[in-house]
């Protein structure tokens, strides 16, 4: 669950949630209903806490078992391949975490992306 992830990431960074509020620019008890389940962020709000613990939203909201869902989905089709680099054949264990690490860094693009097109508009603006 969000309440959940967005616990464990505040812990792992050893944040306060009176810390983290004041990181994303909200109040303290806005972000603690967030941890309870209470409430929920708006979009620019859950850009901001995926942006601080450089993660996806789709991790935020869906977390990692998503993707080994959608790697073992993809995994079961006939037409997936997986080249053998110098001769290693891939353990089905190996196809799974591979392909789940391609799509966290394909869920990840949106971010460079939105960097990118800062960073350009920047350049512009000078």
């Amino acid at each position: 669950m969000f309440k959940d992830r967005l616990i464990q990431l505040r812990k792992n960074k050893k944040l306060t949630q009176e810390q983290m509020a004041e990181k994303i620019g909200i109040h303290r008890g806005t972000y603690a209903n967030y941890e309870r389940g209470h409430r929920q962020p708006d979009y620019d709000t859950l850009l901001k806490i995926a942006d601080f613990f450089e993660v996806t939203v789709d991790y935020l909201l869906r977390g990692e078992e998503h993707y080994k869902e959608l790697a073992s989905e993809i995994n079961k089709r006939p037409d997936t391949r997986y080249a053998a680099i110098d001769g290693h054949d891939f353990e089905d264990e190996e196809k799974d975490e591979i392909l789940v690490n391609a799509l966290k860094q394909i869920d990840g693009l949106e971010k460079i992306i939105k960097e990118h097109l800062e960073k350009k508009s920047n350049e512009r603006n000078k």
